[in-house]
């Protein structure tokens, strides 16, 4: 292994390891009131969001309840009934029938984008509108504890996947043992250890440890058991020990390095995750409702063979120039930290390929026996709500830095905007170097909002050294 790769875990691992000083929250006895609300989710009588709020906001005022009460210690009791008040309250203004099955909603998400790249350096520069994401979808459940979630991407930007072209989730969940062991999910759909769940975005980019992970912006076919909501959107359940322990295992097909196709080998995954207050960070980047103190933290692993690649750019070095044959692992840390309208986050990725059979070729053209490629990215935003209408609209600044040191050819182009396949979009790409982003956001109501980012690249080598400017609309329905 490299200096730099093994710099670069080390790296990861302190950043993950530098939130941990964090005191955690202790536990007020709420497991009654919390079953009480995750069972009026289940019937359709409040939204997984309005449950979490209901919990930050009872937490928070059981905290400062006992603050006042000069040394009484608020009792669990107070806690549960807090609860259930704020969710009787929720649930009498607006009650849903009870769902018949099939139960079903169309759901999707249009990201319309303008990118502008000047032209520097003898490069081509860009100026066009594009569609980052065009999506479409159903979910639901198909019967009582039998969830399905499937997912269609018309942009052309993101290549699909073999034989389904552009069909991203495709999978039916059973909640049958959800209490005991947790939600099995069988179908094409995100690994373990995805980084993060998928978030409403604070970048108009995906994040460079996210692109390291096995499969194709994360998802792979095959089965997997999950517990606790780490596995967003996959399962919604409940982690043991009072939600503070959330787990995840699979078996899946393994992408080889080319990404657009499978091997004949399969993929293990596992990811763990340990949340101190109990309570899962609601995933959204920016907190347009002041929030409670939440922080979690999370790591995973996959390991797979990968058998006769097609991926050209990994070859074995000559005078073979035969397939080569690659023994892979991932690794990866991240957290997300969110206080009143602050919200944080920070993750690293690591990726190993261990020839068995002869040398491969690195990024920089250099026979080894080893690929090592990692990357970071930590950032922060704030949020400023609109008086009149606090909870829906506002606006936001967010920073993020990224770096990435890349050693597998596949994965080259990190730090290109997502804009099309021209050559001169194509050669933006770099394999060592960081980003720089500043993000101005406005949200103009639950499901719309306006992301316009501006990133300086800086490749280690000198030959990124440019800037970007993207302006999307995102729109949820």
């Amino acid at each position: 292994m490299s200096k730099s790769s093994t710099a670069s875990r080390l790296a990861g691992l302190g950043l993950f390891l530098s939130f941990c000083w964090m005191p955690a929250a202790m536990a007020t006895g709420t497991a009654y009131a919390d079953a009480v609300l995750e069972a009026l989710a289940k019937k359709g009588l409040l939204t997984d969001q309005e449950v979490h709020d209901i919990k930050l906001d009872a937490r928070q005022a059981a905290r400062q309840e006992q603050a006042q009460s000069a040394g009484v210690k608020a009792t669990p009791g107070a806690t549960q009934q807090g609860l259930l008040a704020k969710a009787a309250q929720t649930v009498s203004q607006a009650v849903k029938p009870k769902p018949g099955f099939p139960d079903y909603r169309v759901w999707g998400r249009l990201q319309p984008r303008y990118t502008y790249v000047p032209s520097k350096d003898g490069r081509e520069g860009t100026s066009s509108f594009t569609f980052r994401r065009a999506r479409i979808g159903l979910k639901g459940y198909l019967a009582d504890k039998m969830p399905f979630r499937y997912q269609y991407e018309a942009s052309n930007e993101i290549p699909g996947l073999s034989n389904v072209t552009n069909l991203l989730d495709a999978w039916v969940g059973f909640e049958h043992f959800r209490d005991q062991i947790g939600d099995i999910i069988v179908g094409q759909q995100f690994i373990p250890g995805y980084t993060r769940a998928p978030q409403l975005s604070a970048s108009v980019e995906r994040k460079f440890p996210e692109f390291l992970y096995p499969g194709l912006a994360g998802r792979a076919r095959g089965i997997s058991l999950r517990r606790g909501d780490n596995g967003l959107p996959e399962t919604t359940s409940k982690g043991v020990f009072d939600n503070h322990l959330l787990y995840g295992v699979g078996l899946f097909n393994t992408p080889d390095l080319a990404l657009d196709n499978d091997n004949n080998e399969l993929l293990f995954a596992a990811t763990l995750g340990w949340r101190p207050t109990g309570q899962s960070v609601w995933p959204d980047e920016y907190a347009i409702k002041k929030r409670g103190f939440n922080y979690g933290f999370n790591a995973a692993y996959a390991s797979s063979r990968d058998t006769a690649t097609l991926d050209s750019g990994v070859q074995a070095a000559p005078p073979l120039n035969n397939p080569v044959e690659l023994d892979n692992e991932w690794y990866s840390l991240w957290t997300d930290i969110e206080y009143g309208h602050w919200f944080g986050w920070a993750s690293w990725n690591g990726f190993v390929s261990d020839a068995r059979d002869g040398q491969v070729i690195d990024t920089d053209g250099l026979a080894s026996d080893s690929l090592n490629s990692s990357a970071w990215a930590i950032g922060g935003s704030h949020t400023f709500p609109i008086s009149g209408n606090p909870d829906i609209q506002g606006w936001a600044l967010a920073f993020q830095y990224q770096s990435v040191d890349n050693d597998h050819p596949s994965r080259t182009r990190f730090f290109r905007d997502l804009t099309g396949r021209s050559a001169g979009e194509l050669a933006r790409g770099m394999n060592d170097g960081s980003a720089y982003h500043a993000i101005v956001t406005f949200i103009l109501n639950r499901n719309a909002r306006i992301i316009n980012e501006f990133t300086h690249y800086n490749g280690t080598d000198g030959s990124v050294d440019h800037d970007s400017l993207v302006s999307q609309l995102q729109i949820d329905f």
